[in-house]
């Protein structure tokens, strides 16, 4: 399902590869348009964009040339090798040339680098994505193909969330700091300021057979935008009840807001909350404990970020101290779940 194969390199986290009128190549699209088309359209904006996308192939020739474009503003795109980082770029609207080379010194090639030791082959070339809506136009390389199943990492982890679980694509997302701790790929359907629980996404996500361990990080953008209690109850009961009865064998974590400026009392400019964090909290705490679903876990976010010192200025989204904190304490909480 997510493992889309385009001019012989792999779109991870990439369900449909788009045509957009009047725009060159195709559109890296995280689900596909028989959802997409019943969200909102802010939603549908952020499932265009590429955060947690990634190109992936081997090339066993000269070095590969990846030809990219960006249409809303400018793209930073990162070069990996396996998990080993080797640059970055800057994609804009004019076709932009990312020749995938490994920088000097070599060793990632010795054949004495036992590369096998690793979640990801270090032949495995990877260019990840922070954001942005970004087509790829063309791919060029001798020996280009996509990789193999031992060339990547057995255990894939897939989240759902806010702005918080959309992060970026460096590895300074929670996602990608657990997904990196368990040794597992990063399956990443965060949303910024649009993770609503819809139930189009509920099914569609309950139909996937491609991960092994998932959470739902829901939801301040509900709590954020005034959703009542009793709303937010119902559709996150039949997020978390969809997902978890379609896969029994599969542990599903919910996790209840992060320590916020909610905790203090504030609200956010011209906004009037009709619920509380707390409240949030106990719902989902609830849901998870329901005892005809043995495959649902819940954990407190207060008990993964233990400080607002892992915040930002707006007392909301957790800083880069904060993703990583969270990323050691929910791979700690999920290790014991696999």
């Amino acid at each position: 399902m997510i493992h889309l194969i385009y001019e012989n390199v792999e779109l991870f986290n990439v369900e449909e590869a788009v045509a957009v009128p009047g725009r060159a190549g195709v559109l890296l699209q995280r689900i596909p348009d028989s959802v997409l088309n019943g969200l909102r359209d802010a939603s549908q904006r952020q499932y265009r964009q590429a955060s947690g996308v990634e190109i992936r192939f081997v090339n066993e020739g000269e070095p590969a040339q990846i030809t990219l474009a960006s249409y809303r503003g400018s793209v930073q795109a990162y070069l990996y090798f396996g998990n080993f980082a080797a640059g970055s770029f800057t994609v804009t609207e004019e076709p932009t040339v990312i020749e995938c080379a490994l920088p000097s010194p070599h060793f990632l090639f010795r054949d004495d680098f036992h590369g096998s030791d690793y979640p990801f082959s270090p032949r495995v070339v990877r260019l990840l994505f922070k954001g942005g809506e970004v087509h790829l136009l063309k791919a060029q390389g001798e020996g280009l193909r996509p990789p193999l199943p031992s060339e990547l990492p057995k255990l894939r982890y897939m989240a759902y969330g806010t702005s918080i679980t959309q992060g970026g694509a460096t590895g300074l997302s929670y996602v990608n700091q657990t997904a990196w701790r368990l040794l597992a790929d990063a399956l990443n359907l965060g949303a910024a300021g649009t993770a609503y629980c819809e139930p189009e996404l509920a099914d569609y996500m309950a139909k996937r057979d491609d991960w092994n361990i998932a959470s739902l990080c829901i939801s301040v953008n509900m709590l954020n935008q005034g959703v009542s209690a009793e709303e937010f109850q119902a559709k996150a009961r039949y997020m978390v009840r969809t997902i978890a009865e379609r896969n029994p064998d599969k542990p599903l974590v919910c996790i209840g807001l992060f320590p916020s400026f909610h905790d203090l009392g504030y609200s956010w400019p011209n906004r009037i909350h009709t619920s509380t964090a707390d409240e949030y909290r106990s719902i989902l705490r609830d849901i998870a404990a329901d005892p005809l679903l043995q495959n649902t876990h819940y954990i407190d976010g207060r008990e993964l970020l233990t400080s607002f010192n892992g915040l930002s200025h707006d007392l909301l989204h957790p800083s880069d101290y904060g993703v990583i904190e969270i990323g050691e304490h929910l791979a700690k909480f999920m290790r014991k779940l696999i």
